[in-house]
């Protein structure tokens, strides 16, 4: 709006003042067109009185004129305020309105040839331009027969048409509309606060709803005049803050009953492996018991067989369970000062294997505030599934701190990942060996987003895979 208001201002101006430099050009023509007049009529009075009414152009001589015409034309400048030169036929000075010597008159002492020509051809009047506005008109002063006698020339200086009114009129339009604009900036200052000041206020009170909640949360409250539009507004995003308070709701119920039963057949799957064994083993142990031929030394050594299996077992049913419940809620231990390339050479030296790694390389050193046991947990999840990538197999493990990034690498140059494991390797219970957990991954996820670490990987068949942890202190 304040540019359109300075624009029409701009406009206004130029039109006005193209306006006046106009009105000056018409003012200057007329203003000429009558002083020439004048001028031609007195100095056609002057020759008759100097020659008679029989003026021909032999007449502009000083043995004919006499010395009385020279007089006249300095009145004929004093009375029309221009100067006056008169020139004969051939372009000779004859006599000037100054009194000074004629070069300092401002009329050359001969007419240019080209003046000459010009007005021989026909023209009636010339105008020469002699710089800043200024010109010299030429034209033929006739005689009673319409016979050229004389070349006239005036000397005319442009004058501006009232400049002081003029300039007077441009400085009032000029506060006029420093007085407009600056209303219009103060109208528009307002008008944007009545629009911000209202949207402000939603904006805080927004920023206070919360439509993950279950119960159902205050609306927002703006008065305002029926038909207000902030009004029309604040009573849609109402409706649509609760259409989205019930739809993030249901949504957080499905995905919650979807991973209790996905957790649910994972823990009954996992139980069920070891379970099935166990109960073999038991009937088996019972058929002999009732078997009156068993053999009681040969069925005391199965007993023991069978209880050290059954140990093994419960052992593993135990891990299993420690495992699920280590994933589904970490242990809140305390965060202190660490240093992580300490953490890291502990861990290295802890699960070093000859001939495969890892190989500990540090640029520098990383202070974090972190959970030590958790820590070390994650780097010994990362550094043991990549040995056990490795396998029998040609390979090896590194693992570099880069202070300067503020990261820790751990790659292996074992055979890869296919883009369908890679899309699932933080999977919990995702395993692509027969006797692993699947959570060693999802467990290093879990710890790097509680201490609120960045975690990724690239990997390719036959290449190696490289997992990336971004930590921020």
């Amino acid at each position: 709006m304040l540019a359109v208001t300075a624009l029409g201002f701009i406009l206004t101006g130029a039109a006005t003042y193209i306006g006046f430099s106009r009105l000056d050009a018409d003012y200057n023509a007329a203003r000429l067109e009558r002083k020439e007049s004048a001028v031609a009529k007195s100095l056609g009075f002057a020759l008759s009185r100097a020659v008679g009414d029989d003026v021909e152009p032999s007449s502009l001589s000083w043995a004919v004129v006499a010395g009385g015409f020279a007089d006249r034309v300095v009145e004929m400048e004093a009375v029309h305020g221009l100067p006056i030169a008169v020139y004969r036929l051939d372009g000779t000075l004859f006599v000037t309105s100054s009194v000074g010597p004629p070069e300092e008159s401002g009329f050359p002492a001969e007419v240019d040839p080209e003046v000459l020509v010009t007005l021989a051809d026909g023209i009636a009047r010339l105008e020469v331009p002699t710089g800043n506005g200024d010109y010299l008109a030429y034209w033929y002063h006739l005689n009673a027969a319409r016979l050229p006698v004389a070349l006239v020339a005036l000397r005319y200086e442009s004058r501006s048409l009232e400049a002081v009114v003029r300039n007077e009129f441009m400085r009032n339009l000029g506060a006029v509309f420093a007085l407009v604009f600056g209303a219009a900036v103060a109208l528009a200052f307002f008008l944007t606060r009545s629009i911000t000041q209202p949207l402000a206020r939603l904006g805080s009170r927004m920023d206070g709803m919360d439509v993950g909640r279950e119960v159902e949360s205050e609306p927002l409250r703006y008065d305002s005049a029926p038909g207000d539009e902030i009004g029309v507004l604040v009573e849609r995003y109402n409706r649509m803050v609760e259409n989205v308070r019930r739809s993030a709701f249901a949504l957080a119920q499905s995905e919650r009953q979807s991973a209790w039963r996905e957790m649910a057949m994972q823990v009954a799957h996992e139980i069920k492996n070891p379970l099935t064994p166990m109960k073999l083993g038991i009937q088996q142990l019972e058929r002999r018991a009732l078997d009156a031929d068993s053999d009681p030394a040969e069925l005391k050594d199965r007993i023991v067989a069978l209880s050290s299996t059954l140990q093994g077992q419960i052992d593993l049913l135990s891990r299993i369970a420690a495992e699920f419940s280590t994933l589904a809620r970490l242990p809140q231990g305390e965060l202190l000062a660490l240093s992580l390339k300490r953490l890291l050479e502990e861990v290295v030296l802890l699960h070093g294997v000859e001939g495969v790694g890892p190989t500990l390389r540090c640029d520098g050193d990383i202070e974090v505030e972190g959970d030590a046991d958790q820590l070390k947990r994650l780097f010994s999840n990362l550094i043991i599934n990549a040995q056990q990538a490795i396998g029998d197999g040609p390979g090896k493990v590194w693992v570099v701190l880069d202070a300067s990034e503020q990261c820790i690498v751990v790659k292996d140059s074992g055979p890869g990942m296919t883009k369908e494991v890679a899309d699932r390797v933080f999977e919990p219970r995702f395993t692509t060996r027969g006797g692993g957990s699947g959570l060693g991954l999802a467990m290093v996820k879990a710890i790097a987003e509680r201490h609120a670490w960045l975690v990724d990987f690239d990997s390719a068949p036959d290449i190696g895979t490289e997992f990336r942890l971004l930590v921020k202190r």
